[in-house]
């Protein structure tokens, strides 16, 4: 008997590509499958027109927008109570091979010890093209970098391997993980959530792994535009990396100032003095929140 495997897709506006993201789920090759979609606030009527548009589809709403982690953890946890034995959680602006399911899934259950699992993730607008297959953690300048950015897809990238980090753009999480590990960190509206979740997660004692058979297409610029943003990106970057530093930095005050240290000059090379203003206002109210317990399915 096939694993049940929940697809958990978090949308935030944008209906078109939420609706040719729920496409591919309702195509993909796998027989045990539910469908959920998390609308996290959407102005759009997300919610109305999915469930108008793909009647399988569970609708769940949050009412305003949580962020990435408490956006994803609403369909997480609806999810889990169903009784999924794994979950795929997905960005709205992806595209699905139909046999991505399977593939992580055989991995999954060939190594126990594979908590999470992530696809090959290319660009949806340069299909030969990685976007990633992972991060891992450089010394210097200090940052977590993605593995095979902008790389073409050659067959350097058909092996399988671990990995330290993995984006939460598209993974396969074992329900296992989430009840030994607990839920994503909502203190982080975006940026670091899933780098703090990959960290948990191995210490846990679980691995990451790759997986390349299983391919999934994103909708990025293959040139990430950060001139322009609002305050509010600057601000939620720099609070979300100081709740990661202070969470996992070693030791957690000089790392992060080695960190975001690095991030404010690189930035405001680039960006001009408003984003260093926001940066850092974001960090330091990052360091005076409170530090809330992870959060647990049994919480939930």
């Amino acid at each position: 008997m096939d694993p049940e495997v929940a697809i958990v897709i978090l949308a935030y506006n944008n209906y078109a590509d939420t609706a040719e993201c729920l496409r591919s789920a309702v195509e993909a090759s796998y027989p045990a499958l539910s469908l959920w979609l998390v609308d996290n606030g959407s102005q759009d009527e997300t919610a109305r027109r999915a469930a108008e548009d793909f009647p399988a589809v569970r609708v769940v709403q949050t009412g305003k927008n949580l962020g990435v982690a408490g956006g994803f953890n609403t369909g997480i946890i609806s999810a889990l109570q169903a009784g999924a034995d794994y979950i795929l959680i997905l960005n709205n602006d992806t595209v699905m091979e139909p046999d991505i399911i399977r593939a992580l899934v055989s991995d999954a259950e060939a190594h126990p010890d594979h908590g999470m699992l992530m696809p090959k993730i290319l660009y949806y607008g340069a299909r030969d093209r990685i976007w990633s297959i992972g991060a891992r953690y450089r010394r210097f300048p200090p940052a977590i970098v993605m593995l095979g950015l902008d790389e073409p897809d050659t067959p350097l990238f058909t092996e399988a391997r671990l990995l330290e980090y993995a984006p939460t753009c598209a993974l396969l999480i074992s329900r296992r993980v989430f009840e030994t590990v607990g839920l994503l960190d909502p203190g982080y509206f975006f940026f670091y959530d899933d780098w703090d979740y990959s960290l948990r997660v191995r210490a846990a004692g679980y691995k990451i792994a790759y997986v390349p058979q299983a391919r999934l297409y994103h909708k990025v610029s293959r040139t990430i535009q950060l001139r322009g943003r609002p305050p509010f990106f600057w601000c939620t970057w720099g609070r979300s990396g100081a709740h990661f530093y202070r969470r996992h930095g070693h030791p957690p005050f000089l790392a992060a100032v080695i960190h975001l240290g690095y991030l404010v000059l690189r930035e405001g090379l680039r960006n001009g003095p408003t984003a260093i203003y926001y940066f850092i206002a974001g960090a330091i109210e990052g360091y005076r929140q409170p530090l809330a317990p992870f959060p647990t399915v049994e919480g939930s």
